[in-house]
């Protein structure tokens, strides 16, 4: 068997990304920046023979498949399990890290939170309300794996977020470095593994 095609990319620019803010849930639609980046991600996968595309149901992700699947002439199937990390009480803060206890804002009532980077950087520490990066990886593993292995299709494409693009790095042993706004990697599945 022939090994899938996977383009996997992150949405377009929105207004919470230009500000710092932590989405999340947050259902914020593509700026115009987003839909420009998502027009030119559009024209880069265009060649690429991709017969379907699987999105995260949240607007960014979705308007940003659906300037691709315009473009490439094909269908957009929603998976919730795409959705971005549940960001908890997090959400709408610009939040940033510190290892100084003196600069520590954790006022829940302003919107710029400065936090322990040692609570931060832990995988398994859960914003109140929300989801830890563990088991947002545990999630989009479970979301990437069922989808390749049932998907019909020999090329496909992804659209999701930033949280579950580093989780899918984590997976396939990419490097660190943070993906930008309609940024996209090519994986392949060869009916066991997932790998870049």
């Amino acid at each position: 068997m022939p090994a899938k095609i996977i383009y996997i990319f992150r949405h377009g620019q929105t207004d919470y990304n230009v500000q710092r803010r932590v989405m999340g849930h947050v259902d914020i639609p593509l700026n115009e920046t987003g839909i420009a980046q998502a027009n030119e991600l559009a024209n880069a996968l265009a060649t690429k023979s991709i017969q379907a595309i699987y999105s995260s149901p949240l607007s960014r992700a979705r308007q940003t498949a659906q300037i691709v699947a315009d473009k490439t002439a094909v269908n957009i199937i929603l998976d919730n399990g795409l959705i971005e990390r549940n960001t908890g009480r997090l959400t709408g803060h610009v939040v940033t890290m510190t290892d100084n206890p003196a600069e520590y804002q954790t006022d829940f009532r302003r919107r710029h939170l400065c936090m322990p980077s040692e609570l931060l950087n832990n995988p398994n520490w859960c914003p109140n309300g929300g989801e830890s990066r563990s088991d947002c990886f545990r999630r989009a593993k479970q979301t990437i794996m069922n989808i390749v292995k049932k998907t019909p299709f020999d090329t496909i494409a992804i659209s999701t977020h930033g949280g579950v693009m580093g989780c899918i790095l984590d997976l396939v042993g990419g490097s660190n470095a943070r993906l930008g706004n309609c940024d996209y990697i090519k994986l392949t599945f060869d009916g066991h593994k997932l790998q870049r």
